[in-house]
């Protein structure tokens, strides 16, 4: 018999389960074969079954699909036909269409065929092709069983008039040749037409078959089941939003189109239609569907009214969620302004509808939240669900699902909200198996060398993975030190010459890994000769020890990685194709990991891979960008069904009868883009172009999905998503069934005065409006309430209407911690940029240094940094030589240079810049050299040290290849300082500077410094002084402006004493000093640096001459280089 149980309520249904297992069955040990449409149905079902009769044991649940599968199995006249178990699969017939279309594409038939792959070199548009054709036909299998049927008979119908499906029936005929009832379509019909009970093997079968939660069947096998139904019981266990016969009710829209299309002028409300819920109406276009289809078959319904209205059912009888579900259930249609609905009539025009309901202002049952990004999104719900914790104590995190279209856009902003900060125990399900498992991610990876430059990071990332480093036995702190020995041997791309040859450039090998690793390998084996060339190589420099260890497990990985990613170079067969994905496997992966379930899958993958091709009998050679493209979609394919119903807050998609009943339900990511979810339906699909009335249409069934999710949320039901651009703040649309939710609660209820059900929340976490006790918008989050208070405060304390300033109640930080020695070295950068120094060491704020990150690309010019590197080098190599010797080859072999005549030139150009510096550095190497000293300095407790090498009897010289800017003469003014400060007194104390002319006007200038008694000391502590109190409060001194601006004021004939200063001659100090600060055209200035923009956001010190002398610069500036400038003197 075919019973159908319906019900508004899972829980009836679940009774109505119950009480069908009650009844002993004739066979007990035959399992009982439940029908679910997603696992989480399953394990909903087993909770309750076990909660209800004590145990649940010995139930087998099944897809539709699968079960019908083994329901044809039980019939006798499909067991006996040869392979009646290896249907045609979506799999098979992929590999089955893919042959065909390799062996016979230039026929005739397949025309259309071979006009879409003739071009493809490497034959991923014929996978992506026969992937989409194996999908289609097997919804045909399902959808149009008669349509196959006639294909392979060859008769002819309506629509093999159209071209599309000509060449559709030609590759079916051929797929079937071989084997025309080795499909779904023919067993499903066969078994419709010669059904008898005779027929049927028992044994196979259960006495009784429930179907639960099932929300839509293909009606071939509602069929099937009903023809079943004749032996054995059939129970279809039904959620249905109405009791009421609901089946042709049209929505406002679909009355509209009605009226247009049969007499255009016609009111919607005078057409035979009723007009009753707009939300029923609307979203349960699907739900109809199905429902009328069913009509169809000859069922009985054992109970009679399974149904509950929720205002009879709930505590709450009044909240909007309750009267939503109640007006859903019974068809109420309401209206602002109506009165209450005329006893017994059903008539629906206007003023008769039903009155709309008045709201609590506590109610915030259901309720609608705009964001500007996914990430407010997972905060607001993060707070929304730790108010209801704190209102109701009963609350547990089970009784939460949080469902999405797109799980894998959400889930980072999830895990970053919820496990941090009063965190919330959570589970995410359904996520793509690549995205759950670093193994099967790591793998990809590997593959996707296979045409990649291999830079140094793409390579490098490789260790990061645990299941290959833990195969070389590579540390994480290992890791790092193979970072810069990479960095260290000038590895950026390629693998070798020959390799970089395939990419159409120069097979050069200069900064590929086999010029690296051979470098690395010289200094090992040689690394006293780093200054020579050996073979043709520059063995690096430092490699002993724990060094050599980790250079060899390196090195290994290198050599396996590049050897396997040579076999993936040419076609193979699909069993060649497995042989090398799983030696990839086992020589770069380590598989003894926690995780057991991950290797056991990709193995899996490989060895379906190889089993479909061969039950297809596809023997071709497959390109490695087919095999690729494959096991991604296997990954992205297959969906972990974990972690659900397991005790925390449940995140999942939106799928199909997640309608399980939950006291909160939310739905994050309800944009207009989103949902309904898009998916894309081939030209050639002819169910979509030749649509029958019960039909699968996704749009359709999401929005149902929408409708069942409403009616299984029990207490709330909440809806996040991105409702406003973060760029401009402007309205960005919500999906379109939320905007239907909204409007029908805008006309049925009436809400007290400032309430509002959706809401749209601010930019920032931290926004005051979330402190001030409101009851729309609160936080839960202390740190966003401290920051929250520290703006008020910092507005209060400037006014409302100033901005605030970053730095402004931070200024008064106390030092945790004691300076007990320090170099020189430290102070001379801390004075470089003193508010870096702040930000970094006392705020610990560090901004990541774009222009510093090393490039993974072949050097095409020298300039900046790496032009005063290469500078400074060849003044250090020439200088002990009497001319100007060639280093070229060694230059060269270090990997620094561009390729081939361009890098000769640079070579040559940076030689002949650097060319009076290197006389007057050989001129130096003349003179007597002292020994290297080292000093140290006690000021106060503080001991600061430092290391001379270069000082000549006449005093300590500093050559460089860069020009003498303001920076290269502040350290060597507190190089002269403190060597006069602590060198003994027959110690030469005169100090040199000699590098490139700064204004351009001269090849070379040299600086110098007269040697110092007593001032030394006194302005070397003043200078210390000021490096430790910059560490705990912004000191503003900057450099080069600050130089620019002093060189400024002493031109201006002015005292240089801040308390004695003209007003006019700072502002002209200032206006000369502002392109240092600002920048130009050419140069950057220093308000540009990130951590003096962000200290100086809305406090340009530049601003005006009361702003410069009240932040300090004036001051400081005089404090650093009035006594250098009083020193320096220009010697040439």
């Amino acid at each position: 018999m075919f019973n159908i149980f319906k019900s508004n309520k899972m829980e009836n249904l679940m009774d109505a389960l119950v009480s069908v297992l009650k009844a002993v069955p004739d066979n007990p040990m035959m399992p009982e074969w439940i029908g679910i449409q997603s696992r989480g149905m399953k394990q909903w079902i087993t909770m309750q079954t076990a909660k209800k009769l004590g145990v649940c044991t010995n139930m087998h649940f099944l897809f539709p699909r699968q079960m019908v599968d083994q329901i044809l199995t039980s019939f006798k006249p499909l067991k006996d036909q040869e392979n009646q178990n290896e249907g045609l699969n979506e799999d098979l017939l992929f590999w089955a269409i893919m042959k065909l279309i390799q062996e016979n594409r230039s026929q005739k038939g397949l025309s259309s065929v071979e006009n879409y792959i003739k071009d493809d070199e490497t034959g991923k548009k014929l996978y992506q092709l026969s992937l989409k054709i194996a999908k289609v036909f097997d919804d045909y299998q399902v959808y149009r069983p008669h349509m196959l049927l006639d294909w392979q008979k060859n008769q002819c119908n309506e629509i093999l008039k159209d071209p599309v499906a000509q060449w559709q029936a030609r590759l079916w005929a051929m797929i079937t040749s071989k084997n025309s009832q080795n499909h779904l379509a023919f067993k499903a019909i066969t078994f419709l037409e010669t059904f008898s009970s005779k027929n049927i093997n028992y044994d196979n079968l259960p006495s009784r078959i429930s179907l639960f939660g099932i929300s839509a069947l293909p009606q071939l096998f509602l069929q099937v089941f009903e023809k079943l139904s004749e032996i054995i019981d059939i129970n279809l266990f039904l959620l249905t939003p109405s009791n009421q016969f609901f089946f042709d009710i049209k929505s406002e829209r679909q009355m509209a189109r009605i009226a247009i299309k049969e007499e255009p002028g016609i009111d919607p409300e005078n057409l035979y239609y009723e007009m009753t819920n707009p939300l029923l109406s609307s979203l349960g276009t699907a739900g109809k569907k199905f429902h009328s289809c069913l009509e169809a078959f000859n069922y009985h319904e054992p109970f009679d009214d399974l149904f509950l209205d929720p205002i009879n059912d709930s505590d709450k009888s009044n909240s909007m969620l309750v009267h939503l579900k109640s007006d859903i259930l019974n068809l109420v249609l309401r209206k602002q302004g109506a009165n209450d609905k005329k006893q017994g009539t059903n008539d629906k025009k206007q003023g008769a509808w039903d009155a709309p309901v008045t709201i609590g202002a506590s109610d915030t049952s259901v309720c609608i939240h705009a964001c500007h990004s996914p990430m407010r999104e997972a905060q607001v719900l993060k707070d929304l669900l730790l108010n209801e914790f704190q209102k109701d104590p009963e609350l547990s995190p089970h009784d939460i699902i949080v469902m999405m279209p797109d799980i894998e856009l959400y889930a980072p902003f999830i895990e970053s909200v919820f496990a941090f900060e009063t965190s919330l125990p959570f589970l995410i399900s359904d996520r793509r198996k690549r995205s759950e498992s670093e193994f099967l991610d790591a793998f990809l990876k590997i593959l996707a060398l296979r045409d990649a430059r291999l830079d140094k990071k793409q390579v490098l990332d490789l260790l990061l993975s645990e299941s290959i480093a833990k195969k070389f036995k590579i540390t994480t702190d290992e890791i790092y030190f193979i970072e810069k020995m990479v960095q260290d041997a000038k590895i950026l791309w390629g693998r070798d010459a020959d390799h970089r040859e395939r990419f159409g450039l120069p097979p050069f090998e200069e900064n590929t890994w086999q010029f690296g690793l051979q470098r690395l390998f010289m200094g090992m084996a040689m690394p006293e000769n780093y200054e020579e060339l050996v073979q043709d190589i520059l063995p690096c420099q430092s490699l002993e020890g724990l060094d050599l260890e980790v250079m060899g497990k390196f090195a290994a990985f290198c050599h396996v990685l590049f050897s396997c990613l040579e076999t993936l170079a040419s076609e193979k067969t699909i069993e060649k194709w497995c042989d090398a994905l799983k030696k990839i496997s086992i020589l770069l992966m380590d598989w003894n990991l926690k995780n057991k379930e991950d290797p056991i899958f990709l193995n899996q993958t490989i060895d379906e891979l190889k089993e479909n091709a061969q039950k297809s009998e596809f023997t071709g050679l497959v390109s490695f960008e087919v095999i690729n493209s494959y096991i991604e979609h296997k990954f992205d394919q297959n969906i972990s069904q974990g972690n659900f119903l397991t005790g925390n807050i449940t995140f999942c998609n939106i799928m199909p009868m997640r309608s399980i009943p939950f006291k909160i339900v939310v739905l994050m990511g309800m944009d207009e883009k989103a949902f309904p979810r898009q998916t894309f339906i081939p030209g050639f699909d002819l169910i979509k172009k030749y649509p029958e009335a019960f039909d699968k249409i996704l749009r359709d069934e999401d929005r149902y999905l929408f409708l069942e999710t409403l009616l299984s949320a029990r207490l709330k039901f909440i809806i996040t998503y991105t409702g406003m651009s973060i760029q401009d703040n402007s309205k960005i649309p919500c999906a379109g069934v939320v905007s239907e939710l909204a409007d029908t609660m805008d006309q049925s209820f009436i809400f007290p005065e400032g309430k509002a059900n959706h809401l749209f929340h601010p930019l920032h976490p931290f926004n005051e409006v979330y402190f001030n006790q409101t009851q729309s918008f609160f936080s839960f989050s202390n740190d966003n309430c401290n920051i929250a208070k520290a703006l008020c405060t910092i507005r209060s304390e400037k006014g409302g209407n100033n901005k605030p300033k970053f730095i402004q109640g931070l200024t008064s930080k106390e030092s945790k911690e004691t300076l007990a020695g320090i170099t020189i070295d430290e102070i001379i950068r801390f004075f470089k940029n003193p508010v870096k120094a702040y930000m970094k060491e006392g705020l610990n704020i560090k901004v990541p240094d774009i222009e510093a990150q090393a490039l993974d690309r072949e050097v095409f010019s020298i300039s900046g940094l790496d032009q005063y590197s290469l500078g400074n080098l060849l003044i250090e190599k020439n200088k002990g030589f009497p001319s100007k010797t060639q280093f070229y080859p060694i230059i060269k072999a270090m990997g620094i240079l561009p390729f081939g005549e361009q890098g000769k030139f640079e070579y040559e150009k940076i030689l002949s810049t650097a060319g009076p510096v290197i006389d007057m550095a050989r001129t130096i190497a003349s003179k007597k050299q002292l020994p290297p000293m080292a000093f140290e300095l006690n000021i106060d407790g503080l001991i600061v040290s430092a290391n001379f090498s270069d000082i000549r009897e006449d005093g300590a010289y500093f050559l460089s290849f860069g020009k003498l800017n303001s920076a290269r003469l502040l350290s060597g003014w507190i190089k002269h300082l403190f060597l006069n400060a602590c060198a003994p007194l027959n110690y030469p104390k005169k100090t040199i500077l000699i590098g490139r002319d700064p204004k351009g006007k001269k090849p070379i200038v040299t600086f110098s410094f007269p040697r110092l008694e007593s001032n030394a000391f006194k302005y070397f502590k003043e200078l210390t002084q000021i490096y430790e109190k910059g560490k705990n409060q912004p000191f503003y001194f900057f450099c080069e402006t600050s130089w620019q601006f002093l060189q400024a004021l002493s031109r201006g004939n002015g005292e240089l004493d801040p308390l004695k200063l003209d007003k006019d001659l700072i502002f002209k100090a200032m206006n000369k000093s502002k392109a240092s600060w600002y920048g130009g055209y050419f140069n950057s200035g220093e308000k540009q640096d990130r951590y003096v923009s962000n200290c100086v956001e809305n406090n340009d010190p530049f601003e005006s001459v009361d702003a410069l002398v009240s932040s300090g610069f004036v001051q400081n500036s005089i404090t650093v280089y009035k006594p250098l400038l009083e020193n320096l003197k220009i010697t040439s």
